[in-house]
Parts: structure tokens; sequence; C-alpha cells
């Protein structure tokens, strides 16, 4: 079992010790809508550069702190900062700041191109080679002269991250970017993202439910449940933390592989699988197993960590 507020502790104390500027912070935000308490005094840190995943179950309010930040709704209470900007300063703190909320959508008789521009014009980047450029990057290039409303789903949510890409932003926030996307346009989604925050150096908040998709992408991840942040921090800081965790492993000699896991003190569990060895172990333990297993003259085709985010929210739920 994992104790939340210790990880917010452990993350706090590894935080003062490393200090990163922060692209956004959250201080105390709150937001009731009649008698359902949305948010309940959240406080979250983005680190500057990071790929940042804000997880949790439908209703537990995502949505209503990226509104809260976009400036589509008003906290009850609380404030953010934006890179070094107050939202108690006024309508300038997200000059830096472009968001993606819901699906995108656009003129659909217009081509990508058009559109592109006409949304330049509202923020004054509606230069053809800035367009250009951005649907190059999103891989739009090719299609920019067709209309709108030939583009699959996937194409025109690439066409929303280039929009959301015009105005030069160093904080990108996208509000479950991948929704309503078929598993092919999911994975070109997720490998979109990451090159933008490469290429562009920009900062990415994205909210989502679907865990395997953030543990992908993700270096920080904070968790809310309910309204409440159940815990927040770099990624790998959770796992250290786990009880356990599942491991697949493919192996040249199963046979004397399954012995040898069998009697070691390190593994709590053993599961042979049709053409892999499941087995379940704490995750400080994984290092001094390898090598063991490779002193033995062990080969390991493969080892894997499976369902590590999905164990870790699951075990944090089992608390609320």
């Amino acid at each position: 079992m994992i104790d939340s507020s210790e990880v917010i502790i452990s993350v706090e104390k590894e935080q003062q010790h490393n200090p990163v500027p922060m692209a956004l912070k959250c201080h105390g935000l709150s937001k009731r809508f009649k008698t359902i308490q949305a948010l309940d005094n959240v406080t979250l840190k983005v680190p500057t550069g990071s790929i940042y995943g804000f997880l949790g179950p439908n209703g537990a309010g995502k949505s209503t702190l990226i509104r809260i930040v976009a400036g589509l709704i008003q906290a009850d209470s609380g404030h953010f900062n934006i890179l070094g900007r107050s939202s108690q300063s006024g309508h300038k703190v997200r000059t830096d700041m472009s968001t993606l909320v819901d699906r995108a959508d656009f003129y659909k008789n217009l081509s990508a191109f058009q559109n592109m521009k006409i949304l330049g014009r509202l923020t004054g980047h509606e230069q053809d080679d800035h367009i250009n450029g951005l649907l190059e990057l999103l891989s739009l290039y090719e299609r920019r002269k067709d209309k709108v409303k030939t583009f699959s789903q996937g194409m025109k949510q690439r066409l929303g991250l280039a929009q959301a890409l015009l105005p030069n932003p160093r904080l990108l926030v996208l509000d479950e970017p991948t929704t309503g996307l078929d598993p092919q346009g999911m994975h070109e989604i997720r490998d979109f993202i990451l090159k933008i925050a490469e290429e562009q150096n920009v900062t990415i908040f994205l909210s989502s439910h679907l865990l395997h998709e953030v543990e992908l992408i993700c270096s920080d991840i904070a968790l809310i449940f309910n309204g409440k942040v159940a815990a927040q921090g770099a990624m790998k800081t959770f796992f250290q933390d786990m009880d356990e965790v599942t491991v697949e492993l493919e192996v040249e000699n199963s046979i004397a592989t399954l012995k040898f896991l069998e009697d070691s003190t390190l593994v709590t569990h053993v599961n042979r699988q049709a053409n892999a060895i499941s087995i379940d172990i704490r995750y400080r333990n994984i290092p001094a197993l390898i090598h063991n297993m490779s002193s033995k003259g062990i080969n390991i085709f493969s080892f894997s960590q499976r369902n590590r985010l999905e164990n870790f929210f699951l075990s944090l739920m089992e608390q609320k």
C-alpha cells in the first residue's frame, strides 16, 4: 500500500534539492458547482520543460482546472502563475500560454491553410512561412490546400495542435488530446506531442484518464480524485515507493529460469505465460535480480515492466 501523503512529501523534498523554474503553479484553487465540489484546494507545480500528465477518473476535476487556467471559468478561491505571471494581475497572465480544449474544430469548407491564416490573424501570427512550418511539423503540409471536411479526426486534432502553436507559446495546455481517436490516431498524437516538446521548446500540460498513454510520454504527473490532488511529482519517484511491480521476461532457457525465479527471495510471485514469464517484484529489487540472473548465465532477451502507473493509480484509489 502506498501512502499518498508520503509521496507528496518525498517529491517536495526532491524539488527543494533540485529547484526547477515552474511553467505553471496553482495555489489553492477551489471551484464548486451547486452541490459538487469540483476542485478542493488544488495546488500544482509544473516544471518548465516537462510533459506533465494530469491524471484522474472522469469527473475528478481535470477539465475544471484547465478551464480556470484557460480563462473560461473563474475559480471560487485560489490563484495561479504562468511563467512568473500571476492570475491576480489580469489577462496578460496567459501571454505565453496556448490551450486546446475538447476536440479541435474548424471551418470545414475551407482548407487547412486558410483556417490557420484566419486564426493567425487573431494573434498576429499569419505569416505564410510560420503557418507552413507548423503544418510541416504536424505532417499536414501536403494536405494544406485540402478542405478540412476531408480530414480524418486524427488529422483535425493535429491541425488543432498546429493552431495552438500559432502564437509560439511556451506553455501548451491540452485537455484529453486523444479522446475519440482510433489506436493509430492516438499513437500519432503521442508522437507529435513528444516532437512538439522537443522541437518547439514547449512545456506541455495535458489531462488524461488513459494511464498507458501518460506513462509513455510524461516526465511528471499529478493524480486527482474527487477534486483533490492525491500525489504529484516526477514519474520516477512514484515507482520507487511501490510495494510491487509486474515484470515480463523473455529468456533463452525458460525452464531453468523458472526454477531460478521460484527459488529467488527477491521475487514474490512467478507466472509462466505463453511466450514469456511474468513476475511480481519490489521495484527497488529489480537491479539485484538482473545482476543475479546475469551472474548465473541466464540470457535475457527482454525485461519490461507492465502497468506500473495503473498499479500506482489503483493503490491510491483504494485510499479514497
